[in-house]
């Protein structure tokens, strides 16, 4: 659950909390859910600056200790990491180690990190009743690994800290523990007994654990659910927050105390207590039945019981526990009045430029200190807030400080472009918390931004994580409801100024544009009328200008913590509210009340104010006095506070001008002071609210704001005078966006300033992908100049190439250098950045694929400065000369019984594309050996022509639209089914293919064999092997001499192949949902080319693929073959089985012409599994089958009528499960179909039951 709100007072609020508190009792309300159902365990410890880390695992050892006389457990742990204790069932106690280290960047330095991870281990020693772990070098070490105390010392020299060890430890329950850990976290789970607890720098999670407490914590927060038994319980965090929730009534006394953070306790409604409670920032609620005592300060819940001393910097909270809140949405008590921050009304609106130094600003209301996510400390780099409106703009001004020796990040430039790339800083608004809708803007330090409205907040989404983040992220695991509209336009007025120590922000948000916007009326009722929720989240992103290896790293902070430091980048995360918002579920956003400013009577009476008669400026010798005054905020007759004072000293100093700035004040006597105002009222000059205004009377107040005059003593800092700036040598940003966007104006320029700006835009260049940019300046004649040289290459280097020639490369590579190397050397250079680069070394990859036949691929390319020669470097990958491919054979039929063998090919370039292939098997029942050889020549490289030939001796099978060979295996060798014939052909076939795409191609074929009967040579199965199985059929002996051409295509938007006899086939595919498959063959066979047997064979096959809507679709298929002779037994057509006509049995109809048509409903649905390289998906279908068969010379359509009568039918249902693996390798599936014939008995038949492994068509 997330808090409602954030309680963040100026002094004034603050010494009036505490008067009202020290007047009234403790008021009973339905307060803010600050842990709440659902509330995870506090994050672990982690530093929020995220980097791209490799881990160093060492080898885990786990040893059993028996749990006999064992009543104490004891451990400290001195190496950094965290220690798991969970209850189990059984009799021992189980210890693992777990070590890790965070990989360098030094080889020998890793290797010391291996040796000293490997010497890491532990024991268990029993004494008395305790268990006594200890973790330790090995007793051996000194023999095995005698450097690794030297490792050690060596770690410890070099400041290595990336050293973790996790200690799991699992034991029964009823047992004590004493746990240390110097860094890292500590969490227990259901044990009963005695918790003594403490750890310097990491978090404590209880979970469902029983017994007494004593729970210390140096730096971070103790959390959990407990259950006490009588006794005192001790809980200290000195740097953290504590939330905790007891499961039942049980009380005993409690001291809990949590330095800089907040106290957050869940009891039952009826638990008993007094309570003694301390808030530094006087923040306390109470939402249990209680009454305060008058005499001993104490809160009575429940009339009293144990004493629990509560003691925290900020919050406290007792809230009732979430099996036992019932808060109604019609008592809504106004939280938001306690905890919501005041925002001014100002009357003047500030100048959209940047700069935060205009006095309008000093009105403003100041944030706290953005926090890390988890809200455990301040970053390193501070971020300042400031909020204020007017009746037509909220206004927002972020000043992020940033450490001397870091350099901001930016790349970004573009309305609308991905600016959480950069360093920037993230609002999150919501002017109407009853609804989802908030809106979010994202702003860099050169003022682009990027806008949008979110409707629906959600988990990370992958789009928006920083680019080095996304390395560390799955894109398909990645899941997330996040919906929001980038198209909606803020219109917000966004300016930046970047200084030496920070950068500044000012955003003007147009009210008018977040719709609904409440009516900001301070005088409504309505507990959320002139209220916004917002928060502010900085990632900052730089890089550090001294370190010799240039590094990037990042900050988080929120101004409203979101608890999750695994992903601290996103703000996006929802989280449930409670209170009056109960039911809202949102990011974690803090509440603003739009408050109007004080009269100016009441404001003048509030503070002692002054009015600066005089301002005199002495020390300045380069800057003119007119310049330094008019870059002061504040000037003659302005009427200011002391602490305006000190805010002068500070915006000079960060003005840049200037090494030390002091200022002294002098009171002007009363009398010069009215001759003054004389002489000025003569020339008709008077004051209004403390400023000179010509030619109108206002009242003046001389004797409430004494005249004061400044001296402002300055050591200026090294500076130039720019009367004109120029940028020169960028072709690639126009001169006047550069200017713009890193603020180059002319004037006064501290030599520091100008030094950063040009870092600054040499660090974008390099970030925008131009490697090899340089930037320099000058200054002459009061003309500041920038020189910049975006790079060029002087040199393109191949690597890997022996067959393509250089030339060929440059001419595909096609980028020119300025050495006159590249294919435009003659031309001007090419201004080198990595996206030239990449879309060069595309179009070289593509050129190349087409034109040359040596070309595989780009294995790497990269680009570096080289004896001050920019360079790049490409690593080819050609072609092998010669790629083998194997695969085995395996077959089971009644003919050969089991057979074995192998077969493979060889693809060749030595004379350009050739390829070798051959195959072997063995019949172990028949004797008989098979094989196959050819070879097969390529021509061109787009539109291939292929010639080929072979010879063979081989089994083929009695039909022409096959089984799949494992089914027809599987059915053979398990049942003992006999669903084909056989028969032997042995011949030579040449062949030649011409390919019209990747996925079309005409194939003529010639073919002369020899066919011959082949006998049944056993009849064993593993399921019924007492049964004879059937003959094979006999067949027409003799030879066949036939001319084949085959047409086919294939446009479906998932694709199969198969290889039959080295052949390349289109097949079907589970995942097909749309596209069409084809093929036209016509074959001639006798006659003039000789050979037993004559025919003409005309055959086609059709199947188109149609989605009808999501994941439904319909498929159907069309196969006709016709002949004009009668067919040899062996080329007879048939019908029947689950390959044609599923429900009727196989083969059961045959002739010499056939019809077919399966039509199918078919609904997929698929799936991509949690770190899996692959889809898996099912399919659920129904089907209709029908065709038939007749003999040549019949007439089967001079009676349509009598045609479609003698259709064979047959109609079922089926379901299947497949997977398919990403990248080459062809998908698998299993099917399961049940069909029925459609005949005038079918209601009398079984239904068939079909097991297959690939999808029919």
């Amino acid at each position: 659950m997330l808090p409602i709100s954030r309680a963040i007072f100026s002094h004034a609020y603050l010494l009036y909390f505490l008067m009202l508190t020290l007047n009234l009792s403790i008021q009973h309300i339905h307060a803010a859910d600050h842990e709440g159902k659902g509330s995870t365990s506090l994050p672990s410890v982690n530093n929020s600056i995220r980097e791209v880390q490799t881990l160093i695992l060492g080898t885990p050892s786990t040893k059993t200790f028996s749990f006999l006389d064992v009543y104490h457990i004891a451990l400290s742990l001195n190496i950094s990491g965290n220690i798991e204790l969970i209850a189990t069932e059984g009799d021992v106690i189980t210890v693992t180690l777990e070590k890790q280290a965070r990989k360098t960047t030094n080889t020998k330095q890793d290797d010391l990190i291996r040796d000293y991870l490997d010497s890491i281990t532990f024991t268990g020693t029993h004494s008395g009743d305790t268990l006594q772990l200890r973790i330790q070098l090995s007793n051996n070490s000194s023999e095995t690994q005698p450097n690794s105390l030297s490792n050690a010392e060596a770690l410890q020299a070099a400041r290595y800290d990336g050293l973790q060890l996790k200690c799991r430890i699992k034991t029964p329950a009823d047992v004590s523990v004493q746990l240390h850990t110097k860094t890292g976290d500590i969490s227990l789970q259901r044990i009963r007994g005695k918790i003594e607890t403490s750890t310097e720098t990491g978090n404590v999670h209880l979970d469902e654990t029983v017994g007494n407490y004593n729970v210390r914590v140096t730096k971070g927060n103790i959390d959990g659910k407990i259950l006490l038994t009588h006794g005192q319980n001790k809980l200290e965090t000195q740097n953290g927050s504590i939330g905790l929730e007891v499961l039942d009534s049980v009380a005993s006394p409690m001291d809990i105390t949590a330095q800089a953070g907040s106290i957050r306790l869940r009891l039952p409604e009826n638990y008993a207590a007094d309570v003694e409670l301390e808030s530094e920032k006087q923040q306390i609620v109470v939402n249990l039945p209680a009454q305060f005592d008058e005499v001993t300060g104490l809160t009575i819940i429940n009339d009293g019981g144990p004493l629990f001393r509560l003691k925290a910097t900020t919050l406290i909270s007792l809230l009732p526990s979430a099996s036992s809140s019932n808060t109604s949405a019609d008592t809504e008590t106004d939280l938001t009045i306690d905890f919501a921050h005041p925002v001014p009304q100002v009357a003047q609106p500030p100048t959209i430029d940047g700069n935060l130094s205009e006095i309008v600003w000093q009105a403003a209301a100041r944030l706290s200190p953005l926090q890390n996510p988890d809200g455990t400390e301040v970053p390193s780099n501070a971020t300042e807030t400031f909020l204020m409106w007017d009746a037509e703009n909220f206004y927002v001004g972020v000043k992020a400080h940033l450490s001397d020796s870091l350099l901001l990040y930016v790349s970004q430039t573009q309305h609308d472009s991905p600016i959480w790339e950069d360093e920037c800083i993230e609002i999150l608004i919501d002017p109407n918390p009853k609804t989802d809708v908030y809106y979010h803007l994202v702003i860099n330090p050169i003022g682009a931004y990027f806008d949008q409205q979110v409707n629906t907040p959600g988990e990370p989404s992958f789009q928006f994580a920083p680019h080095d983040v996304q390395l560390t992220l799955n894109r398909k695991t990645l899941q997330t409801a996040f919906k929001a509209n980038s198209a909606w336009n803020s219109n917000a007025k966004v300016a930046s100024q970047i200084n030496a120590a920070f950068w500044s922000l000012e955003v003007a948000f147009p009210r008018k544009m977040l719709e609904p916007a409440p009516k900001m009326d301070p005088q409504s009722t309505s507990s959320f009328e002139n209220k916004w929720l917002f928060n502010i989240h900085r990632k900052m992103h730089s890089s550090n200008m001294k370190s010799l290896i240039p590094a990037t790293s990042r900050e988080y902070s929120y101004w409203l913590p979101i608890y999750d430091t695994e992903r601290p980048w996103w703000p996006h995360t929802p989280q449930e509210y409670t209170g009056p918002l109960a039911g809202r579920y949102g990011p974690a956003m803090g509440i603003l009340e739009f408050i109007t400013t004080p009269l100016a009577s009441e404001d003048f009476a509030s503070k002692t104010k002054v009015r600066v008669a005089t301002i005199e400026i002495k020390g300045n010798t380069t800057i003119s006095t007119e310049a330094v005054q008019q870059a002061l905020p504040i000037q003659v007759e302005d009427v200011i506070t002391s602490s305006q004072l000190s805010w002068l000293i500070a915006e000079l100093q960060e003005q840049g001008w200037f090494q030390d700035v002091r200022l002294e004040t002098q009171q002007v006597d009363v009398a010069n002071a009215e001759s003054i105002s004389s002489q000025q009222a003569t020339g008709r000059q008077d004051w209004k609210d403390g400023r000179l205004v010509d030619g109108v009377t206002y009242p003046i107040f001389p004797s409430f704001n004494p005249p004061i005059n400044l001296h402002i003593r300055v050591t200026e800092a090294p500076v130039l005078f720019a009367q004109q700036i120029k940028i020169e040598g960028n072709r690639s940003f126009p001169s006047r966006f550069i200017k713009e966007w890193f603020q180059l104006e002319s004037g006064y320029l501290a030599v520091a300033i100008v030094r950063l700006k040009e870092r600054l835009i040499a660090d974008f260049y390099a970030n925008r992908g131009y490697e090899f940019a340089t930037v320099t300046h000058r200054i002459d004649n009061d003309v500041l100049e920038f020189s910049i040289d975006e790079g060029t290459l002087h040199e393109i280097r191949f690597t890997g190439n022996s067959r393509i020639p250089r030339a060929e490369l440059l001419s595909a590579l096609n980028l020119s250098t300025g050495n006159g190397d590249g294919e435009g050397g003659s031309q001007a250079s090419d201004i080198y950045h990595h996206a030239l680069g990449q879309s060069k070394i595309n179009g070289l990859r593509q050129e190349l694929s087409k034109n040359s036949e040596h070309f595989k691929s780009v294995r790497n390319w990269h680009v570096q400065r080289e004896g001050g020669k920019n360079v790049m470097i490409i690593d080819i990958e050609e072609q092998p000369f010669a790629r083998p491919g194997g695969f085995p054979i395996l077959q089971f039929n009644r003919v050969h019984g089991l057979m074995l063998g192998a077969g493979g090919t060889l693809s060749t370039q030595l004379t350009g594309k050739e390829r070798v292939f051959g195959s072997i098997s063995h019949g172990f029942s028949s004797k008989i050996w098979n094989y196959h050889a050819g070879i097969e020549k390529g021509f061109f490289k787009r539109q291939l022509l292929k010639f080929g030939g072979g010879f063979y001796k081989l089994t083929d099978v009695s039909s022409n639209l096959y089984l799949h060979q494992g089914e027809a295996s599987l059915s053979a060798s398990y049942y003992g089914s006999a669903l084909q014939d056989y028969y032997q052909r042995q011949g030579a076939q040449g062949w030649i293919t011409y390919a019209l795409s990747e996925w079309s191609y005409l194939r003529l074929e010639f073919t002369g064999e020899r066919h011959d009967n082949l006998s049944k040579s056993t009849d064993w199965s593993y399921l019924n092997r007492n049964l004879i199985k059937r003959g094979n059929s006999r067949i027409n002996r003799g030879q066949l001499r036939s001319l084949s051409l085959v047409y086919a295509f294939d446009t479906r938007d998932h694709r199969s192949t198969i290889t039959r006899h080295f052949h390349t086939l289109f097949s079907a595919n589970e995942r097909t949902r749309r596209g069409w498959r084809g093929q036209f063959a016509v074959e001639i066979a006798g006659n003039s080319f000789g050979g037993d047997h004559a025919f003409n064979f005309y055959r086609f096959e059709l199947a188109r693929y149609t989605p009808v809507s999501g994941a439904h679709h319909l498929n159907v298929r069309i196969a006709g073959d016709f002949s004009d002779a009668p067919l040899p037994r062996q080329r007879l057509l048939h019908l029947g089985g689950g390959n044609t006509l599923r429900g009727h049995d196989s083969n059961v109809f045959a002739g010499d012409n056939r019809f077919l048509i399966n039509l199918e409903y078919r609904f997929i649905k698929e799936t991509i599994p949690n770190e899996q390289d692959g889809v898996l998906g099912w399919t659920l279908s129904c089907f209709m089958d029908a065709g038939r068969v007749w003999w040549y010379d019949d007439a089967p359509f001079s009676d349509f009528e009598y045609f479609m009568t003698q259709l064979e039918a047959s109609v079922g249902i089926g379901g299947s499960i497949f997977w398919d693996p990403f990248g080459n390798p062809e998908p698998w599936s299993v099917a399961l179909e049940v069909a029925e014939p459609l005949n005038s008995s079918f209601s009398l038949r079984n239904p068939s039951i079909i097991l297959r492994l690939g999808r029919m068509f």
